[in-house]
């Protein structure tokens, strides 16, 4: 058996894929592809793979991992170029090795997001005090303080829109960009009505380096 991780890119229209068309997307390449993957037992079985750090539905991504068993002993000859041969436009394998590092060592998230152009020593400025907003997961909601959950932040103009870059917590308590944006939106400095597009950039370990690449 060999377990193999691999990095992907979901861009473009690619990125209004859920969570579960994603997987059957993967799943049907994996298929039309040849690769000798892995089953699960029982009365339902399913091909054993999972995506290490699942993105929200219209986020475009560079960087996402996917681990996935296979059941012969090495990564398979032409295993990335047989994939994207298979796989639809927007989406494509970058890389591919033995998955020997553990995801819980996984510990925050790169984004871009991009919005349209603001004051971005206001929007700096704003998180230099609290700023509390409702978060919620499959545990319930609670009020937190986004900044606990922030590495790292800077806004810059580029021609009409300005670019927030951040790094925020990843792993058993992550935080979600959007919540970034709705602060901004709370505190007037972004019309409400404004679309922002969020890039990942990069799946980073606890010491803020690349996790796996």
């Amino acid at each position: 058996m060999f377990k193999v991780r691999f990095c992907f890119e979901k861009r473009d229209t690619a990125a209004y894929l859920s969570h579960l068309d994603l997987m059957k997307c993967f799943q049907r390449s994996f298929v039309r592809a040849g690769i000798p993957v892995k089953y699960s037992q029982g009365f339902n079985p399913h091909i054993e793979m999972s995506v290490v750090v699942p993105l929200s539905t219209g986020y475009e991504t560079v960087c996402d991992l996917c681990d996935l068993e296979l059941t012969c002993d090495e990564l398979p000859q032409g295993f990335v170029p047989s994939i994207n041969g298979a796989l639809p436009r927007g989406m494509r394998v970058l890389s591919a090795g033995k998955a020997d590092r553990p995801v819980n060592q996984i510990g925050y998230c790169a984004y871009r997001i991009t919005l349209p152009k603001g004051n971005e020593n206001a929007m700096s400025a704003l998180f230099d005090s609290p700023v509390l907003v409702e978060k919620r997961s499959k545990r319930g909601s609670r009020e937190v303080d986004v900044r606990d959950y922030i590495r790292d932040l800077t806004f810059r103009t580029e021609g009409e829109k300005t670019v927030c870059t951040c790094i925020l917590a990843a792993g058993n308590d992550p935080l979600n960009p959007m919540y970034l944006v709705k602060a901004l939106k709370s505190a007037g400095l972004t019309p409400e009505d404004a679309t922002a597009h969020y890039l990942r950039t990069g799946i980073l370990d606890q010491n803020c380096q690349i996790f796996w690449e």
